[in-house]
Parts: C-alpha cells; sequence; structure tokens
C-alpha cells in the first residue's frame, strides 16, 4: 500500500466520519473501499472502450485481427495459408 496525500470535501467527510462510528471501521478502510469499487467499475469501462478502439480499428480489421468471436484462425491455418 502506498501512501498518497488527498482533498477532500469536508461534507464528505462528515458523512464518512458517521459512517464510521455506525459501521466500526476506520475512516482510512472506508475511503480505500470506495476508492477500489470505483476503480474496479472505471477499469471496466478501460477495458470495454479499449475493446472497441480495437474492433474499430482499421489496421487491425485490413490485418483480419479484429473478427469478432467465433472468428479463431489458428483452427484453420491450413485452409488460410493454403489456399490457392
Amino acid at each position: 500500500m502506498n501512501r498518497y496525500q488527498i482533498y477532500l470535501n469536508p461534507k464528505s467527510v462528515d458523512t464518512i466520519d458517521n459512517l464510521t462510528r455506525l459501521i466500526n471501521l476506520s475512516r482510512s478502510q472506508i475511503i480505500r473501499d470506495v476508492i477500489d469499487k470505483m476503480a474496479n467499475e472505471y477499469e471496466k469501462l478501460l477495458v470495454k472502450t479499449e475493446a472497441s478502439r480495437m474492433k474499430d480499428n482499421p489496421l487491425l480489421k485490413m490485418a483480419g485481427f479484429a473478427k469478432g468471436p467465433g472468428k479463431d484462425i489458428s483452427h484453420n491455418v491450413n485452409e488460410i495459408y493454403l489456399k490457392d
């Protein structure tokens, strides 16, 4: 774990502090949990965005890498390379 210094909205800190008393977790743990949850959601968005970019990349389409599911060329290599 690394240490970071951030600025937080005082109202958010008050809410977190009220929650700490209610559920008996530290302020730091609650902030880490919230950041981890949001980071996971943003990671999903990044994966979808990258997949979309790869799918729409004209160079990859020309090369045949972005054909979509079920088009695994490793199963029909001989058909591709031995084709006249």
